[in-house]
């Protein structure tokens, strides 16, 4: 966001952890656990315990030392809810044990009924298939229940965006009886607040020591507070399940509440886990775990937001009242954790074109997000529009349907471009996505190419294939066309409605990338056993000049090929591009890359025949 790069330099000095790092290893700390906890008047000991094994070793951050979590096992089997954390000072003595470790465990450990029966109950029992919006997955454990210890199969299931409430339901079902022995919905909401712009909602926190903290523990998200500082982190806390109506408060619950749905968004809509697709990355180690961080009420009256690419945590600052108010809204949470998803993906150099491209990623993908919550209106491609000068009503940071609204962004493309603010230069991809979104020309007139929608769905998915495997660093405007086309190549043809809308969108701005096309050659060739390669042209390749290819493959429905696009490096050749369909011999795929020597490679997973390849080269 703007005024953004100012405070960056002084955050990097100034990050979160000001613990110092203790004396004590995560060996040393886990050899202490284990000593404990097996001690002759230790709590394993005492409750017969005879397995554990360890979870994790955790480094806490906010109050130093270390926490070493342990799981209970009985019979090579863990035990639903048996699990103890040995709590270590810096200077490695223990000082302290939570224990929730079970004694006197017994049941026979080998299942009786299968797996996929115990599937079967347990969806019956939520009310069938259909009420399902994903698989279920499956766990073997022991649970003690209603004062009886059985072996059972932990079935998650998934019901979100299909009915009138969302619900995460777990059932347990007897593995050697098939009956469902207790559930659950493990979709936590559990705390409430208000926020400054989308009323009471509600978070998920984590209950400790009497108090409830804006951590959630299980997408991994943890908020904390300046508190007006520039150098201390401190906790978000209440003693009761509905946070306070402080406005430092508030801030950190809409925080907390943005990042959850940010997190939601890019899980739900792009199959993405955490902003580093691992479940990460961790900026904050709380309470033995590790946290995605947001931080807010940086500074005093600080009008600004940022992702640190550095220590790896979001900062909004509570504005000063006259140029905004608290930056924790949808679209610049989306935004500032889109600047980390880049940084993982195509690590767009933040200067010059592919610096305004790294804008227009996050500006595009903010508005992805508050789209997702509230539905799309025109507040949608209107960025920071609820936080922006509040004594003015209407008014926004940046406009993508317009970017010219704001006086200084740009909306379409010359050639000295590079040398503008990287927030003002996003203007053109802004527009072009929001063109290829909405349709339409133009807003001024300065092209006279009509776009045909394709809708901001379709758009999300190619944007987000691009960042994700199209672009590279040094992608400038022209080169984001041709990421952007073979992404939509990809996911719906090159002779799609999408594929030709997304070149006229960028037409529409002035980028109109390479004049160079591909041009088509078929060839057929027969494989005769189970893996075998053919090549074509030949396995010496041919030279390549345009930077887009399209492949594809037909071949005999009884045998399983694949196809593969090579390129060669002088000394070998490495692939570039593959479609690799399970069970069958249909195959296509698209790359983005410079010229050089390629080749397409037919391969055999199984069977033998016939087979004709096309490649636009």
């Amino acid at each position: 966001m703007r005024h953004a790069s100012l405070s960056l330099l002084f955050v990097l000095a100034c990050a979160p952890g000001a613990v110092d790092a203790p004396a004590v290893t995560p060996a040393s700390a886990e050899d202490a656990a284990y000593a404990r906890l097996f001690a002759a008047d230790g709590e394993a000991t005492q409750k017969g315990v005879e397995e554990l094994r360890t979870m994790r070793v955790r480094v806490d951050d906010l109050v130093g030392g270390l926490h070493t979590r342990v799981q209970q096992y009985a019979g090579g089997v863990p035990v639903f809810g048996a699990e103890a954390i040995v709590h270590v000072d810096p200077a490695g003595s223990v000082v302290g044990v939570t224990d929730d470790l079970l004694g006197g465990v017994q049941v026979d450990s080998s299942p009786t009924v299968a797996v996929d029966d115990a599937v079967e109950r347990a969806v019956a029992d939520v009310g069938g298939w259909t009420t399902l919006s994903d698989e279920p997955t499956t766990e073997l454990w022991i649970l003690r229940q209603d004062g009886r210890d059985h072996l059972v199969w932990r079935v998650q299931l998934h019901q979100r965006h299909v009915g009138e409430s969302d619900a995460l339901p777990v059932v347990f079902v007897d593995a050697h009886t098939a009956e469902t022995v207790w559930q659950y919905d493990n979709l936590q909401s559990v705390c409430s607040g208000t926020t400054n712009y989308y009323g009471t909602v509600s978070v998920d926190c984590y209950a400790y020591g009497g108090a409830n903290y804006l951590e959630d523990t299980v997408d991994l998200l943890g908020t904390y507070s300046w508190n007006g500082t520039t150098t201390t982190l401190s906790y978000v806390s209440s003693a009761t399940t509905t946070f306070g109506s402080t406005q430092r408060t508030i801030n950190a619950v809409e925080a907390a509440y943005v990042a959850q749905l940010v997190n939601d968004y890019y899980d739900t809509v792009h199959g993405r886990n955490g902003i580093d697709g691992a479940g990460g990355p961790a900026a904050v180690t709380s309470h033995g775990y590790n946290f995605i961080t947001s931080t807010t009420s940086y500074s005093s009256s600080y009008v600004g937001a940022s992702w640190d690419p550095t220590g790896l945590y979001m900062l909004y600052g509570d504005g000063d009242g006259v140029y905004a108010s608290s930056l924790t809204t949808l679209d610049i949470g989306g935004h500032e954790m889109t600047h980390g998803v880049t940084q993982y993906e195509s690590n767009l150099t933040y200067s010059g074109e592919s610096g305004g491209l790294n804008e227009a990623m996050s500006d595009i993908f903010g508005a992805m997000v508050e789209r997702s919550v509230l539905g799309e209106s025109t507040d949608t491609w209107l960025v920071g529009e609820e936080a922006w000068t509040p004594g003015t009503s209407g008014d926004a940071l940046r406009y993508m349907n317009d970017p010219q609204v704001d006086g200084v962004s740009y909306d379409y493309y010359t050639s000295s471009i590079a040398s503008v603010d990287v927030h003002y230069s996003s203007g053109v991809a802004n527009l072009a996505f929001y063109l290829l979104s909405e349709g339409g020309t133009h807003p001024h007139g300065t092209s006279t190419t009509s776009v045909t929608a394709i809708g901001a769905d379709d758009a999300a998915d190619i944007w987000y294939l691009a960042n994700t495997s199209y672009m590279t660093s040094s992608t400038n405007f022209s080169a984001a066309r041709t990421a952007t086309l073979a992404a939509a190549a990809a996911l719906y043809g090159s002779s799609s409605t999408q594929y030709t809308s997304v070149g006229n969108s960028w037409t529409a701005v002035g980028v109109t990338g390479t004049t160079a096309t591909c041009t088509t050659s078929t060839a057929s060739g027969s494989i005769t056993k189970k893996g075998q390669s053919k090549y074509h042209p030949n396995s010496s390749g041919s030279a390549v000049t345009v930077t887009a290819q399209t492949a594809s493959l037909t071949g005999p429905s009884s045998a399983d090929f694949d196809l593969y696009l090579e390129k060669s490096s002088g000394r070998s050749w490495s692939s570039v591009g593959s479609s690799v369909t399970a069970s069958t011999s249909t195959e296509s795929l698209s790359y983005s890359g410079t010229a050089g020597t390629y080749r397409v490679r037919v391969y055999s997973r199984t069977g033998s025949g016939s087979y004709s390849v096309s490649w636009c080269k």
